[in-house]
């Protein structure tokens, strides 16, 4: 019986051990929901002004890419969980004024 207390009880101790590990290792990678939507908000703004500087002689292609760069990028951020309904409306006028 003293034998297999102490496999049972060296079990248990790596068990716990290694919930604790998973545990503190998932909190430590995550990201405040505000730094997230920054920084994806960066990321639209880029893709933005990339398309433009490619665009930028020819306002007829400009205007047809930014309508579907607009589109594409409005499905995307009203399934994303970090924006709301009027974060999305906002972050594509903002996009639109560009």
């Amino acid at each position: 019986m003293g034998d297999n207390t102490f496999v049972y009880l060296v079990m248990f101790i790596l068990l716990v051990g290694l919930v604790v590990l998973l545990f503190r290792r998932s909190t430590i990678n995550a990201k405040p929901s505000y730094l997230k939507k920054e920084e994806i908000t960066k990321k639209y703004e880029y893709e933005m002004m990339k398309l433009i500087s490619k665009y930028e002689n020819d306002k007829d292609i400009l205007s047809q890419k930014k309508i579907e760069f607009l589109k594409q990028a409005s499905k995307e951020l009203h399934n994303n969980i970090f924006f709301d309904e009027a974060e999305v409306k906002a972050l594509i006028s903002k996009l639109a004024s560009f």
